[in-house]
Formats: structure tokens, sequence, C-alpha cells
């Protein structure tokens, strides 16, 4: 893995977005797919404290085989499209402590459908040398037409006429999400392997339990504290 200082100013933040731009690659170019990884951070809205999971399961059978959290506490201020720097320090943590690495990391956030093509599934997968998919409940920029109510339907997301991800509807009749490139994977084949874990709900199954992991963590550490502290 790669990295940098993280406290960091909102200006220097899209300076090493940009400055890691040129290092994406968006073609496939991971080992044979085995295992695929949700990466979600929850927020105790009460305090500064966040929690990263990562869930890995195996693929194509979906089956969870390990799960990694990482407390910590949330210095950089949400700012759209620097989702990264917010949710970057726990992501390295809880990644770093995997015994088993998935080849492909699934983010809750945007790859490359993002102003400076540098969302948080791109420039993470570049820092932790790994294939990565971002896909988002909404959209942050472009534009795209709604896709057919058919499960598989997707349209092109543009942004000054290119395209940069798809809408695609993952349940028939139900909103699509927002797939795009992170970093060694092409759009055909995030698309693919999003539909895959998507065999019962809208969002990829990696990504959905790390999502409720995450925030039962949270819940669960923040009611301890409470039963712990003053009377």
């Amino acid at each position: 893995m790669t990295g940098h200082r993280w406290d960091v100013s909102p200006k220097e933040a899209r300076s090493l977005q940009e400055g890691l731009r040129s290092r994406r690659i968006l073609t496939d170019s991971f080992d044979p797919l085995t295992h695929v990884g949700g990466v979600d951070v929850a927020y105790d809205l009460k305090s500064d404290l966040g929690c990263c999971a990562i869930a890995v399961f195996s693929y194509p059978h979906l089956c969870l085989q390990e799960v990694s959290r990482v407390f910590g506490s949330i210095r950089f201020p949400y700012i759209p499209g620097l989702l990264a720097f917010r949710e970057g320090p726990l992501v390295k943590q809880a990644f770093g402590q995997l015994t088993i690495r998935p080849e492909i990391l699934l983010f809750d956030g945007h790859g490359i459908s993002h102003p400076r093509g540098m969302g948080i599934a791109t420039y993470m997968g570049i820092l932790l040398e790994c294939a990565s998919i971002g896909c988002a409940k909404t959209l942050l920029t472009g534009t795209f037409e709604d896709p057919a109510p058919k499960r598989g339907s997707a349209t092109p997301v543009i942004r000054h006429g290119e395209i940069v991800g798809c809408a695609l509807r993952t349940r028939t009749g139900v909103n699509p999400v927002f797939v795009s490139q992170g970093h060694r994977v092409s759009l055909d084949t995030s698309v693919e392997i999003c539909l895959a874990c998507t065999p019962k709900y809208r969002i990829p199954e990696p990504l959905r339990a790390a999502h409720l992991m995450a925030r039962q963590a949270v819940r669960s550490l923040a009611s301890h504290d409470r039963h712990d502290g003053p009377s």
C-alpha cells in the first residue's frame, strides 16, 4: 500500500487527487476473481466517532468469509468530492487487517464519476493497490437517462461528453444505483460484478453487509459508552 498524511486542507486534498489521477488504470487488471470486499463507514452522529467495516465475500457464491472493523475519530469535514479524505484513514486501517485480500473492493461512493475523476473508489483503489468499483445510491456529477425498469438495464452517466459510469437497475422496478470504475476495472466488468453481487437486494451484498455491520458496531459502542458514563 502507498500512502500520505491525512491531516490536509481541502485545497491540499484536491491537489492530492489531481496528483494521483495519472495513476488510474481503467481496464481490467486484477487476478482471477475469488473474493469481493464491500467497504462502508458509519458515523456516530453525537460524536466524531466512525467505524469502517470491510466485508469479504467469496465470488461468485457470495458467502461471507471475513469481516474487518476499525473505529476511529473522523477528522476531515464532509465536503462533496472529498469523501476519501474523510473515510480514507479508517478504510486503510481496516484493509490492512484483512487476512483474505479481495481482488475487488466495492465502495459506497463514486469512482471516476467525480468532478476530478477521483472519487473514493478510485482514490482508495490506487492507495490500497487494489482493483475497485464505485457503487453509489445517488448521482454526484454528470447526467443520465432513466434506465428501463427491468433488472440489468443500464444507461450511461455522461460528464462533459465522456462516459464516466452508468445508472444500473439491479432490481426490477427499483431505483438504479450508480456504478463507475474505480481502479484497474473496466466499466463493463464493473457492471457485471455489481449485478452478480445483487441476487436479492438493490445494493451489492458485500456493501450491504458492510453497511449493516458498521452501523451496528457504532450503535453498540455508543450504547456502551452511555451506560459506562457518569450518572
